[in-house]
């Protein structure tokens, strides 16, 4: 190796540490504590948590998650499969409740958002559940959406209904 070629490989090892060493104070001007504390985890989205067996969803349930625009998976446990169902019947139901039964269900992304809305939040699932549940031990079917479910007025309910309401324009604005 000739001295040119290790003079210039010396000049481009030097001059990438220079821009590394300025990267770093750069970054540490705007993070000062970052050389000292590990960055916070990213968060990540909110889940619902897994409840039941897994796998014992029944062919009835994945039937209506279908009819209900789902992709059920096998690994799913009957106890999930009926939470679902029972919070977007809940949800149908605030949504009629909110702006009337003229026009049907809202839209599939309003669905999802306040779905998601509903099974992250803890208080508010385990009503939906207890709900479900109690509507089936008085007899209504499974699956039974057509009919106007009687939603208690309670706490979740108002929760659940505040966050539907950002999706729905008063009707009051329309010309004359």
């Amino acid at each position: 190796m000739s001295a040119e070629t290790l003079v210039l490989a010396f000049a481009f090892g030097w001059g990438a540490w220079i821009l590394y060493r300025i990267h770093q104070r750069r970054r540490s001007r705007n993070d000062p504590t970052g050389a000292i504390v590990e960055p916070a985890p990213k968060q990540t989205a909110r889940e619902m948590p897994r409840i039941g067996d897994p796998g014992t969803i029944t062919f009835n349930q994945i039937q209506e998650l279908r009819r209900n625009s789902f992709t059920p998976d096998r690994n799913w446990s009957r106890e999930e499969a009926a939470l679902i169902l029972d919070a977007v019947t809940y949800l149908r139901a605030v949504c009629r409740d909110i702006a009337g039964n003229e026009d049907g269900p809202p839209p599939l992304e309003i669905q999802n958002d306040l779905l998601r809305f509903i099974l992250t939040e803890q208080d508010i699932r385990e009503h939906i559940r207890k709900w479900g549940e109690e509507r089936r031990e008085a007899g209504a079917d499974d699956f039974d959406d057509d009919e106007e479910p009687d939603l208690p007025q309670n706490r979740q309910y108002d929760r659940v209904r505040a966050h539907a309401t950002k999706f729905f324009a008063p009707a009051s604005d329309e010309p004359g």
